[in-house]
């Protein structure tokens, strides 16, 4: 039986590039500016950053269904190696990521929350979130995960980028800030800083000139512990799809540690998927459709030579 274990806490969706560094520094040329003037201006740089995504296309989104490579690093930093990858959305709270390992290794616990978890050759894993509830498909069958996982999972959709802009903005209590300037990948950029009801901070890295978005930090701190954590998302190569701008290349980082990053070489949006694919019956039927194509490569040849 598979041991199973925490996600490392603040996780998910979805990153810094290698060449990013560990920490982002703070904002340079922060403008002397009263609350509200402040305020006012974050709100109206985040207008432009939606409208730049794709306006109304960006905040209707339903669903999403991405493919690509996912590229891991292990504990040194180096790279671990590529796995296929496919991340689908049905917003906002049902997520189903596949992964398909060429060669025989381990996943690490911090990208999807099972420390040890061993995927053979061509095997494929799923993780999937239906709101409080997830569940994982891999070579031993289906099996639940963890309160505790599911209840991370949520706190990280919450916490994302897109959340923020798509259906947080007007939230009550929560608190904007024009934090300056700076330099982000040798880029001119600009800072806006948000705090929750919750007393939750998050920063969003703007391009300047585009008003694409170059880093989302969230940071967390340990209930009991009471360490703080910083995650890192860092977009980059953005690229049309049914009228929204998708970042390509996802990196993430934890803490100065980098985790992952991901290639995605295609994205649709609205394309009508069904609730059903994000249910505990339909990772089932692919295990069991998957045990049935075993048991028929297994079968031994019982022709006459």
């Amino acid at each position: 039986m598979r041991l199973m274990h925490r996600l490392a806490a603040g996780l998910f969706l979805l990153l810094v590039t290698a060449t990013a560094g560990s920490r982002t520094a703070a904002a340079q040329n922060s403008e002397a500016l009263l609350p509200e003037q402040s305020s006012a201006k974050a709100k109206s740089i985040l207008q432009q950053v939606i409208a730049k995504l794709g306006g109304s296309a960006y905040l209707n989104v339903r669903d999403t269904d991405c493919s690509g490579r996912l590229a891991q690093f292990g504990n040194n930093g180096a790279m671990t190696g590529f796995t296929q990858y496919r991340d689908t959305w049905l917003l906002p709270d049902k997520n189903r990521k596949e992964y398909i390992v060429k060669g025989e290794h381990t996943i690490a616990g911090f990208l999807i929350g099972i420390d040890g978890l061993n995927i053979s050759h061509g095997v494929v894993t799923i993780m999937l979130f239906n709101g409080n509830q997830g569940w994982i498909l891999d070579k031993s069958g289906v099996s639940d995960q963890p309160e505790d996982v599911a209840k991370t999972f949520a706190q990280q959709v919450k916490s994302g980028m897109d959340a923020m802009l798509r259906s947080r903005l007007n939230e009550r209590g929560l608190d904007l800030r024009y934090a300056g300037t700076d330099v982000i990948d040798l880029k001119e950029a600009e800072w806006i800083e948000f705090t929750d009801k919750d007393r939750g901070q998050f920063r969003l890295g703007l391009e300047k000139s585009t008003h694409l978005p170059l880093r989302w930090v969230a940071q967390s701190r340990d209930p009991k512990t009471q360490e703080r954590t910083e995650t890192i998302t860092s977009y980059s190569q953005f690229m049309p799809s049914d009228g929204v701008l998708a970042p390509v290349r996802i990196a993430r980082a934890q803490d100065g540690r980098d985790l992952f990053q991901i290639y995605f070489d295609a994205c649709k949006y609205n394309s009508n998927l069904s609730p059903d694919l994000f249910t505990r019956s339909a990772l089932e039927q692919r295990s069991h459709q998957a045990g049935s194509k075993d048991n028929k490569s297994e079968k031994p040849d019982n022709k006459k030579k």
